[in-house]
C-alpha cells in the first residue's frame, strides 16, 4: 500500500512538473456534454442556443450541428455558417483537464470572447481560413490560447499526434503534448505548424518583436512552446 502510495505520489510530482513547462496552451475538448446547453453564433450575427443533439464530422473537422431548444425543437446548423461557438464539456473530459494550467485572473479579459463560459468549461471555436497543401480552406477550429490569443492564436489539430505521456488508470496526467498546431499569427492564413518544423519557424511566429527573437536564441524548445508564446503575448502586444 505503502509502494502504491508513493508511485502515485511520484506520477503526480511529475505531472505538476510537466504541465507547468506545457500547460500555458489547453487539452483539446472531445467529447461534449448533451445536457449542458451550447451557444452558437452565426456569421450573419444570428446567436443560437440550445442542448447538442447531434454532431457530425468529417476528418476530425466539424460539419454539422444540431441543437434543440427548450421545446425540444430541433435545429441543423452547417459549419459553413458559424463563425464561432461555445460548446460544453463531458464530464470525463474534463477529468482529462484536471492538470491544465490555470491562466492568471488579470488575463481573463479578452474582448471578443467569453470567458465566464470558458471559466464553466466551455470549449471556443471559431472560424479560420487555414492553408492546405495548395488551397486555401475556412474551417471551425478549437482556440487553445484564449486568455492571450493576440497575436498570435493556436487552433487543435485534429490529426496532431502526441508525444509520450505519463498516467494512471487510463488518466493521463503529464506529457502527451500535441505534436502540431494550426498556428494564425495576426491577420495571416494560418499555417501548420509540426514540432519538428519549429526551430525553423520560430521566426515567423514572434516576427512582431526581434529583441524576443533574441531572447530565445537558436533552438527553442518545443516543449517550452506553450511559455514562450504566453511571455511574447504579454511583452509584445
Amino acid at each position: 500500500m505503502t509502494k502504491k502510495i508513493t508511485t502515485l505520489g511520484l506520477f503526480l510530482i511529475f505531472a505538476v512538473t510537466s504541465y507547468a513547462q506545457a500547460g500555458y496552451i489547453s487539452k483539446a475538448v472531445e467529447i461534449f456534454s448533451r445536457k449542458k446547453t451550447a451557444y452558437v453564433t452565426l456569421k450573419d450575427g444570428t446567436e443560437l442556443s440550445g442542448t447538442i443533439k447531434d454532431l457530425d464530422r468529417k476528418k476530425g473537422l466539424f460539419e454539422q450541428i444540431t441543437l434543440a431548444d427548450d421545446k425540444k425543437k430541433k435545429t441543423k446548423i452547417d459549419a459553413e455558417d458559424i463563425s464561432h461557438m461555445y460548446l460544453p464539456q463531458n464530464s470525463l473530459d474534463k477529468m482529462n483537464a484536471t492538470f491544465d494550467k490555470m491562466y492568471d485572473a488579470q488575463q481573463w479579459d479578452v474582448e471578443d470572447i467569453n470567458m465566464e463560459h470558458l471559466k464553466d468549461g466551455y470549449a471556443y471555436f471559431e472560424q479560420s481560413t487555414i492553408q492546405l497543401k495548395k488551397k486555401q480552406v475556412d474551417v471551425l477550429l478549437q482556440l487553445l490560447n484564449p486568455a492571450f490569443a493576440d497575436p498570435v492564436r493556436i487552433y487543435f489539430d485534429p490529426y496532431a499526434k502526441e508525444t509520450a505521456s505519463v498516467g494512471i488508470g487510463g488518466v493521463a496526467l503529464a506529457g502527451g503534448d500535441d505534436k502540431s498546431y494550426w498556428i494564425k499569427v495576426g491577420d495571416e492564413v494560418a499555417f501548420k505548424l509540426k514540432k519538428k518544423d519549429y526551430d525553423e519557424n520560430y521566426q515567423r511566429i514572434y516576427a512582431k518583436c526581434p529583441d524576443y527573437i533574441k531572447e530565445l536564441g537558436d533552438k527553442p524548445l518545443w516543449r517550452d512552446f506553450g511559455e514562450q508564446l504566453y511571455n511574447y503575448a504579454q511583452s509584445c502586444k
